[in-house]
This record gives structure tokens, C-alpha cells and sequence, in this order.
């Protein structure tokens, strides 16, 4: 992949954070920050205006990674890949509407989200 982009990882655990930054980092692409809650995400999202984001349904103090691209793209346009440990069928329905350019079920290794990454991006 010939562009690299400028990613926002939203997500609350620490150690799945940091893999996730160091997998797309390894690869090439610019991580503009990683927010744990719901309102940390909508403020880099704003002000770093990232071209994708990884988000987490589950966000630390009760805040929803759902909620969180909701608002977001009230503001911005810019590509979300979802992330969770419940991506059931009746939750991905509930995403579609969103329309993610990809979902990843949680556990997953930095191989697959740098693919999925680079193949929603291409």
C-alpha cells in the first residue's frame, strides 16, 4: 500500500491499545492518538482529523464506541473499522447503518488488523 494513513484508535484496554499502534506503526501508517473514552474520541477525532479509526464498542466510563462515530461524523467524514468482542449478528445489523468499511472480532493479532486496514483502505 502505497498511502499510509493517519489513524485513531479508540479503545479502553491498554494492552490491546498498544498493540493495535504498534502493528499499524510497524506498517507504515501515522497514529494520531488512542482515546479510552467516548468524549476523548470525539475530541482527537476533531482535532487530529484522522482518515481512519479503529473503535471499540466498549469504551472506558460507560462510553459507547458507537455513540462516539455518531458524533464524529456530524463533523467529520473519515472511515471506521469496529472492533469488539460482540460482533454477534444482530450487532453488526446495528452497525451496518454506520457503515464501517470493515468489523474485527476481538482477539485479533496485528497481522490481521494491518491487512484489514490496508485492504479497507485500498
Amino acid at each position: 500500500m502505497d498511502h499510509k494513513l493517519r489513524i485513531l484508535i479508540v479503545e479502553d484496554e491498554l494492552l490491546i491499545a498498544l498493540d493495535a499502534e504498534m502493528a499499524l506503526q510497524d506498517a507504515g501508517h501515522n497514529i494520531v492518538g488512542t482515546a479510552t473514552t467516548e468524549e476523548q474520541a470525539v475530541e482527537m477525532a476533531i482535532s487530529q482529523k484522522p482518515e481512519l479509526m479503529i473503535v471499540d464498542l466498549r469504551l472506558a466510563h460507560g462510553g459507547c464506541g458507537r455513540a462516539a462515530v455518531e458524533r464524529i461524523r456530524l463533523i467529520l467524514d473519515v472511515e471506521v473499522i469496529f472492533a469488539s468482542g460482540n460482533l454477534d449478528p444482530a450487532m453488526r445489523a446495528r452497525l451496518e447503518g454506520l457503515e464501517p468499511v470493515a468489523m474485527l472480532s476481538k482477539p485479533y493479532g496485528g497481522d490481521e488488523l494491518v491487512r484489514t486496514v490496508e485492504t479497507a483502505a485500498a
